[in-house]
């Protein structure tokens, strides 16, 4: 279906558990970003336990978007014009705006409209209250420390606090990243309708209640824990530490609106029967095979590799519900592992970047056709290339657009030797001088390459510090090669 100016359509909002609408305000041309025409979407100021039906339509008004940090403006998004399924057309009236958009996107989930909408429901003399010391200069006292009322984000390793009822003077806080425990922290969060994000690290707690609060973003130190009641609004749990955890996990609707995030292992939750999305990162090995009988109607997942091996990858076709699928830098499967439409019917993003050859080829030819389908499989590897890159940071490299081939090659042998030559001086005494010269080659390879933005320039300096954590302790000043290497870098 094909979108046209004027035209009303209904969705079911998943965050909101009900329906939602907004209108098509007009048809763009193709232009310098996209080769074809876009639609522009408005939100309609409009929620309710049904579809919305035609005589309802002369009472709707646009949604103005002014949530947190927002300023006031209509909220609205260029699309493609191709309607997805479950949008249903309502009907049409007078375009309610022209108004120039810039933003470019899909047809969304809904999920900026839920947090108008939860916006809305915060007491107004609050929500101005946020406002005003979101435009404020002025500084208040936390702890021994000055603190902008303005601050979005309180860390308590930088500034120190013993009561975390002191972050009431910061009126506009949405983010605390907490390294110790404070007792009163849960009391200070059921009373405050604005903290998003929190982050609980070294915090030697067993349970932890967060029924009652505002949190959608949770990322937890699962050590020792126990019992862990999440809030109604906790949309993402990101456990902060590697392995399996011996937790149980209370989530409203059994995790039906919740994403979780491990690293390295999982221990599935049985629990956790309704859970919405799994990621997995840094991941050596794992198996798929337990976890469709656990999470029987997951609608993301999302692994990716260390680089990795996928052991049993064929069982994700059991994932019947499966709406989004991506890998990263997995492997130990082919195309005989890959599901086919007609096992998964919901998918409709699906990304592979960096995996066998033969799975690339075959998920290319399975799901190319499909109407609607988000599909990008990129990278695939050779068996000869996995034997010779899995241990390259900068394996990466290898294949993206805006990086010669080349480079990439001369990067990994930079790597490589760079590696053997401070093993080697590690091992012998008085090594340090030839040390700063190696560390010295290496960064100036990389200072001839002008491709270098923000991303290589991490990888660069992971790649060398991963190199240097790996020596024995007490063997080279490892200190003084970083601040070497960052001294002569010029990217």
């Amino acid at each position: 279906m094909k979108a046209k100016a004027g035209d009303v359509y209904t969705v079911y909002n998943k965050y909101l558990k009900r329906y939602t609408a907004c209108q098509v305000a007009y048809i763009t041309p193709p232009d310098g970003v996209s080769k074809q025409p876009r639609a522009v979407v408005l939100s309609l100021d409009w929620v309710g336990d049904a579809p919305l039906t035609v005589e309802k339509l002369p009472h709707l008004r646009p949604l103005y978007k002014d949530f947190m940090y927002w300023h006031r403006e209509l909220h609205l998004l260029r699309v493609s014009v191709e309607v997805p399924p479950q949008y249903t057309l309502v009907g049409t009236l007078p375009p309610f705006t022209d108004e120039l958009c810039s933003t470019y996107g899909s047809w969304n989930d809904g999920y900026d409209v839920y947090l108008q909408m939860k916006w809305q429901e915060i007491p107004e003399e609050r929500r101005r209250a946020f406002k005003e010391a979101m435009e404020s200069d002025a500084e208040t006292e936390i702890g021994s420390n000055l603190v902008k009322i303005s601050s979005h984000r309180v860390m308590d390793k930088y500034t120190p606090f013993g009561s975390a009822l002191e972050l009431e003077l910061l009126p506009c806080l949405s983010d605390i990243i907490c390294e110790q425990w404070h007792p009163d922290l849960i009391e200070f969060l059921r009373g405050n309708p604005f903290i998003h994000e929190l982050t609980l690290l070294n915090h030697s707690q067993k349970s932890l209640d967060l029924r009652g609060t505002s949190v959608g973003k949770l990322m937890l130190d699962m050590t020792g824990l126990e019992e862990l009641w999440l809030g109604e609004e906790t949309e993402q749990l990101l456990f902060q530490n590697e392995g399996p955890d011996t937790c149980t996990i209370y989530a409203a609707g059994c995790g039906s609106g919740l994403t979780l995030q491990f690293i390295g292992g999982y221990r599935p939750h049985p629990e956790l029967s309704g859970l919405w999305g799994l990621h997995g990162i840094r991941l050596k090995d794992f198996d798929l095979s337990a976890l469709t009988a656990v999470h029987p109607h997951l609608k993301e997942l999302r692994l990716w590799g260390a680089p990795g091996n996928l052991q049993n990858f064929s069982a994700v076709a059991q994932f019947r519900e499966l709406t989004n699928l991506s890998t990263f830098d997995l492997f130990g499967f082919d195309a005989a592992d890959l599901p086919t439409p007609e096992q998964i019917p919901e998918l409709r993003w699906f990304w592979m970047t960096s995996l066998p050859e033969t799975a690339a080829q075959a998920a290319k030819q399975l799901w190319k056709g499909k109407p609607g389908m988000d599909l990008r499989i990129t990278k695939p590897r050779k068996p000869e290339w996995l034997a010779q890159n899995l241990d390259n940071p900068f394996r990466g490299w290898d294949g993206a657009e805006h990086i010669p081939a080349a480079a990439a090659k001369r990067a990994a042998r930079q790597y490589r030797k760079t590696r053997s030559q401070l093993m080697k001086l590690a091992s012998q005494p008085g090594g340090d001088a030839q040390a700063l010269e190696a560390v010295a080659a290496y960064t100036q390879a990389f200072n001839k390459m002008g491709f270098i933005e923000t991303e290589e320039r991490d990888e660069i300096y992971m790649a060398l510090r991963g190199i240097l954590d790996a020596l024995p302790d007490g063997t080279l000043q490892k200190d003084a090669l970083i601040e070497q290497f960052k001294q002569l870098r010029d990217f």
